[in-house]
């Protein structure tokens, strides 16, 4: 058997990363046509690129800011719930999903505390 060096990034967390290349060239096409100034969108977009990059490399600090910043999402959401339109209901559900990608399953947990895998 050929003995790989690197470990593969589980599917969770690949998603996750995902969805947040996903929401990255979502908050800049809006930043493109009529939203945030553009010192904000960069700010943004940069914001969820480095997150995205340091999922994928398996850092515990991108994952307990990643979790801030979702469940913050998921709050400001439901607070704001009477005024949601269709992107306020895919940041909630976005936001929730990453939530519970990046928390519940054991192979992102063992991703992000550096375990070994079990057999």
């Amino acid at each position: 058997m050929i003995e790989q060096g690197q470990r593969r990034v589980p599917a969770p967390v690949a998603a996750v990363c995902l969805v947040l290349l996903v929401a990255a060239a979502l908050w800049g096409s809006m930043m493109l046509t009529s939203g945030p100034s553009v010192a904000t969108g960069l700010i943004g977009v940069l914001l969820l690129l480095a997150l995205a990059y340091g999922l994928w490399r398996g850092s515990g600090r991108a994952r307990f800011w990643t979790t801030v910043f979702s469940t913050a999402g998921v709050v400001y959401g439901v607070i704001a719930i009477a005024k949601a339109d269709v992107l306020g209901l895919l940041q909630i559900v976005g936001a929730s999903a990453i939530v519970g990608l990046l928390l519940v399953p054991a192979s992102s947990r063992r991703w992000f505390h550096d375990l070994p895998a079990k057999e």
